[in-house]
């Protein structure tokens, strides 16, 4: 044989033995594990484009034979890695053990997007640390009841935008929600009127939507998955192009509130404060570095916001639309709201609905709002032991995957999960609900810290979308909801078309 062939056997033989010590890690330790393929470890569906992070995670927690597993062994490419199942693990991960898992797994390099980043989301501890810290009373319950009044100035916005389209209707309603939580995210967070629903193509509701859509799938799969890649393929959150406008935008309204004097103790006044004491320190080395990562903040807010609260609102009204009695239930307790008001809908009042309360979570844990989490394990005191469920000790840098769409599926913890049931959050019942297995905003100090702004946007949308109108499923509504492999968050891959018929509830 020739010297070509030698090296060729040689080098098959070397592959072979690699692929033999890698994919038998989970093996050795004694750990139930998802049979992985040479070089792409468990990620064939993600590599074929066939589903997004979010859904090959759940695929994991769902594999075959894994149903009473703490953990389920998965390899990313020829990383080990974890799928957590167990709830008190699961606590552990987030909550008790926060300090050795602090750290998100996901990577986007400072050097390409310095907003990604140093935003909350993918922040390193110590950034993530102090801006929380900051940011935090701008989300308090008295600043959401100080916002109040401009979620409803949109919610009549978009009562005379539903008005004008008649009596009966059928309309794609992702679009109307995306105008409405466009609007709403600029009032409150940033303090301007963008009109969407007079201008759909502003410069703000398209530089935003743009944004959203332009990101590719491969970028996603890359932060989340295979982050020590982030740098090298240039994955990016925001474009530059978006990167300039929120830098133009943050600029221009944060000079007018200065300018005016006015102070709605909202975000952009958090920003301003905070940016002018960056500048003040003298103990900050790197002024412009933090204060990017102050902007970052603003940025992110209407990112997060934007996305998250469209989908709330188009899932419920999608499954609203399909359960009739659930829907005349939740449009009751509204009529009464505003027979109360005269009208008109109080931070109150909105807060006292139970029944929106419970079909909002129940939406919520069919459609969570971040479909899963993922973690890094640094031990700063002492390497996590799965004990009493596996003889495993956790190495440094070993990446945690949640799967909150799949445990809020779980039969174990959800009698009858694919049922659209509210009554599963109703007061008696909702004090059987494990803590660990409803998870709509993550957990513990990194979960998401505008949710409850994200809910509120969310409520209101959903209750102006009802006022007026009654909503059903028609011809061109999608019989079964199947979600877009190019996104992280779980977002339709179908138009969600619905019928509208009159029925004011106050006139």
């Amino acid at each position: 044989m020739s010297f070509f062939v030698y090296l060729l056997l040689i080098a098959v033989a070397l592959f072979v033995a690699w692929c033999r010590r890698t994919y038998t890690y989970w093996k050795r330790h004694d750990i139930p594990y998802v049979k992985p393929l040479p070089l792409i470890g468990t990620l064939k569906d993600v590599f074929r484009m066939e589903k997004n992070v979010a859904l090959h995670i759940a695929d994991m927690y769902n594999y075959r034979s894994m149903e009473k597993e703490p953990v389920v062994g998965i390899y990313v490419l020829h990383q080990p890695a974890l799928v957590i199942r167990e709830p008190l693990l699961i606590k552990s991960v987030l909550i008790k053990e926060f300090y050795n898992f602090h750290d998100r797994y996901c990577r986007i390099d400072e050097s390409v997007d310095r907003f990604g980043s140093l935003n909350l989301f993918f922040a390193k501890y110590e950034i993530w640390r102090d801006m929380r810290k900051k940011l935090a009373p701008t989300f308090t319950n008295g600043k959401l009841k100080l916002m109040f009044p401009l979620l409803t100035e949109i919610g009549d916005e978009l009562e005379k935008y539903l008005l004008k389209k008649g009596d009966n209707f059928v309309a794609e309603i992702k679009a109307i929600c995306g105008l409405f939580t466009t609007d709403a995210i600029a009032s409150t967070g940033y303090g301007i009127q963008v009109g969407s629903f007079q201008n759909p193509y502003s410069e703000f509701a398209s530089q935003n939507y743009n944004n959203h859509q332009n990101i590719p799938a491969h970028e996603h799969f890359v932060m989340f998955l295979l982050p020590k890649l982030s740098k090298h393929i240039r994955a990016t959150m925001f474009r530059k192009k978006y990167d300039t406008f929120l830098r133009s935008c943050l600029k221009h309204v944060m000079d007018e509130r200065i300018k005016s004097g006015q102070e709605r103790n909202d975000l952009i006044d958090t920003l301003i404060r905070l940016v002018k004491e960056a500048r003040a320190n003298k103990e900050i080395r790197d002024k412009d570095l933090y204060i990017d990562a102050i902007l970052a903040q603003g940025a992110v807010f209407i990112v997060a916001g934007y996305e998250t609260s469209l989908s709330a609102i188009a899932f419920t009204l999608y499954q609203l639309a399909k359960y009739p009695d659930l829907q005349r239930k939740l449009r009751r307790e509204i009529e009464k709201v505003l027979i109360a008001g005269k009208g008109e809908v109080s931070y109150d009042a909105l807060k006292s609905m139970e029944y929106l309360e419970m079909v909002m979570r129940e939406s919520l844990r069919l459609y969570p709002a971040v479909a899963f989490l993922e973690r890094k394990h640094n031990a700063r005191d002492q390497e996590f032991s799965l004990k009493p469920y596996h003889d495993f000790t956790i190495p440094n840098g070993m990446p945690i995957f949640i799967s909150n769409y799949a445990i809020h599926r779980d039969p174990l913890y959800w009698p009858n999960p694919e049922v659209f049931d509210p009554e599963r959050f109703s007061p008696q019942n909702k004090e059987g609900i494990s803590p660990y297995a409803y998870l709509p905003f993550g957990l513990g100090p990194r979960s998401c810290m505008g949710g409850r702004l994200g809910l509120l946007i969310s409520k209101v949308g959903v209750l102006y979308f009802l006022k007026n109108y009654k909503i059903r499923h028609c011809p061109q509504t999608v019989e079964r909801m199947s979600f877009n492999p190019n996104m992280l968050t779980l977002e339709c891959k179908d138009d969600i078309n619905l019928e509208f018929i009159k029925d004011p509830l106050w006139k």
